[in-house]
């Protein structure tokens, strides 16, 4: 069976005999049915393909959700047991756990600042921005004026 390709350079070379006027009408229909039926056949089949990969994208997408939710749950889980260990550590009195693989201890990490209200902040704390484009907005005026 040809390739789908091949198929259609068959179709412009059948277009280029057309252009003769020696050829007899009967052999360019017959040719013109042979590949049509040829080439039919080949689109369906290419059709098939995408069906069969659309199905096996769709399988993928799952699987990606399931191992998304189960990083999920792992991570919880890990941030579980951190903090039971740290909560042990702390009731124990412990600030440092030397062992054969792991050393664990308590540190001061540095402060941090969780801001409820931006508005609320006086305006020596505001750094100013440089300015940037609205693409989306420029790509909807494009689209209004096509």
């Amino acid at each position: 069976m040809s390739k789908l390709y091949e198929i259609s350079e068959r179709y412009k070379n059948i277009q280029v005999l057309l252009d003769n006027p020696e050829l007899p009408d009967g052999e360019i229909k017959k040719a013109l049915d042979n590949i049509g039926e040829e080439f039919d056949l080949k689109v369906e089949n290419v059709a098939k393909i995408i069906s069969s990969m659309d199905s096996d994208t769709e399988g993928i997408e799952k699987e990606i959700r399931r191992l998304q939710e189960r990083e999920k749950i792992m991570k919880n889980r890990i941030k579980g047991l951190k903090n039971y260990i740290y909560e042990q550590m702390q009731v124990t009195g412990k600030k440092k756990i030397k062992g054969v693989l792991f050393t664990l201890a308590i540190q001061k990490n540095a402060p941090s600042v969780n801001i409820l209200d931006e508005n609320a902040i006086p305006e020596k704390y505001r750094v100013p921005q440089p300015f940037k484009l609205d693409k989306k907005a420029i790509l909807t005026d494009l689209k209004q004026d096509i």
